[in-house]
């Protein structure tokens, strides 16, 4: 069951010959390869930072728009005579208010606490 490829390993012999041949075909040899603990790679630690930038961005800029969003219903509301509206919105801020800056308070601490090697 030899196939041409394993007749021209039996042709060619030692590794020296080998080289031979692959230099004579226009073959680059590769070189060496190098031990892979060389070399520090750790995208964990990449991928945990880019997280926590992502998540405290995000968590800033939701709060930032419901604030926005509040006061422009609030403003909307009062322009069309609706105080009940307003006091419905207040309400509805009031609750979502602390629940939004403790997660931009977490996130914004871990971010800034965080391991500064990555």
């Amino acid at each position: 069951m030899d196939t041409d490829g394993d007749q021209n390993l039996g042709e060619r012999g030692a590794p020296e010959e080998i080289a031979q041949a692959a230099a004579d075909e226009g073959v680059i040899e590769g070189g060496s390869v190098s031990d892979f603990q060389e070399y520090k790679w750790e995208p964990e630690k990449k991928h945990r930072a880019e997280t926590a930038r992502y998540l405290a961005y995000g968590l800033v800029g939701i709060l930032a728009f419901t604030i926005l969003i509040q006061y422009g219903m609030t403003v909307l509301l009062i322009c069309q005579n609706r105080e009940s509206g307003v006091a419905t919105l207040d309400k509805l801020f009031s609750t979502l208010l602390p629940v939004l800056s403790g997660l931009v308070s977490g996130a914004a601490t871990y971010y800034f606490t965080r391991e500064k090697d990555a």
